[in-house]
């Protein structure tokens, strides 16, 4: 019996809320929206899928997230979107106050939740959701996992494999500063470089760079904004959390480096699991750590301008 929120049921939200019916250990979903209409009409178009399948579902549709009791996992979707002309960061002053209303509105009437963060700019989502939730709960952001998903597919269409056949992560920070980490990148167990001499084979690593940093600003200028590479990327931090699957992935979690006075939300490559597991901070080359450092600077700095437009000091 697993009952999850999810808070903004627009774009990305309502896609994660679609991708959730076929997740058959949910029982119960909550969708929340403060626009009129749109939990409860998102609510009608999740009950039809739901009945096309025959699946047992229920669904709640509200307008306010004093609403949501009892959830095992409040998924924070809400907040302005990000148009193709602008920096994820830049909604940062933007959304933290509506994350900060989020988390107060239903930490107590949710006591065994844990909080998974989609808002942007993410990681200081993330941080301040933590802090507004006095660190008492288990919060999460969806750190580079989307990168990553993005890394694997221009690997894949590069190097003509199946994307089945690369493993690849990426860390840092969503958005600007995310940091490719090569080291990890493996095409069918073979590390990077043995494969490329091995199938004599070359790859423009600046194109491949170019394409996990960019192609979200192509697909909100054409589509208006990204919406499926989300869904599918989420649902597989959201099944680790819930299913304790111990899987390595990339989402993002508190990490405290020297140069930033508090812990920020910050993606090194971890298990996922009710308990979180091991990262992959040692395994990770020195060029990679030193830039995954200066991803926590930049997050931390974004980080201090949510506190202050939430009113936090």
């Amino acid at each position: 019996m697993v009952h999850i929120a999810v808070v903004g049921s627009g774009r990305v939200g309502g896609a994660v809320a679609f991708s959730l019916i076929f997740e058959r250990y949910v029982t119960t979903l909550s969708l929340v929206d403060v626009a009129s209409g749109v939990a409860e009409m998102t609510k009608e178009e999740l009950c039809h899928a739901a009945a096309s399948h025959g699946f047992d579902l229920e669904i709640n549709a509200y307008d306010s997230t004093k609403h949501v009791r009892d959830a095992d996992l409040i998924v924070i979707s809400a907040g302005f979107p990000r148009t193709h002309d602008m920096s994820r960061r830049e909604l940062a002053e933007k959304n933290a106050q509506i994350m900060k209303e989020i988390v107060e509105s239903t930490v107590d009437n949710n006591p065994e939740a844990r909080y998974f963060i989609i808002t942007n700019p993410v990681d200081a989502m993330a941080t301040l959701a933590d802090k507004v939730a006095r660190n008492s709960r288990n919060v999460i952001g969806t750190g580079t996992n989307l990168e990553t998903s993005r890394f694997r597919t221009i690997l894949s269409r590069e190097l003509n494999v199946p994307v089945s056949s690369v493993d690849a992560y990426v860390g840092g920070e969503h958005g600007e500063a995310a940091v490719l980490l090569w080291s990890t990148v493996k095409i069918d167990g073979s590390p990077l470089d043995e494969y490329l001499v091995d199938y004599g084979k070359i790859l423009d690593k600046e194109k491949c760079e170019g394409y996990v940093k960019g192609v979200s600003r192509q697909i909100i200028r054409v589509l208006g904004g990204t919406r499926y590479g989300p869904a599918g990327s989420f649902i597989e931090i959201i099944r680790g959390i819930i299913l304790n699957t111990g899987k390595v992935i990339s989402y993002s979690r508190p990490r405290k480096f020297e140069t930033t006075p508090e812990p920020v939300y910050v993606t090194v490559p971890a298990r996922i699991a009710k308990s979180l597991g091991a990262d992959m901070w040692n395994s990770l080359i020195e060029e990679e750590r030193k830039a995954i450092k200066q991803a926590a600077e930049a997050i931390y700095k974004t980080y201090c301008r949510t506190k202050q437009s939430a009113g936090l000091g």
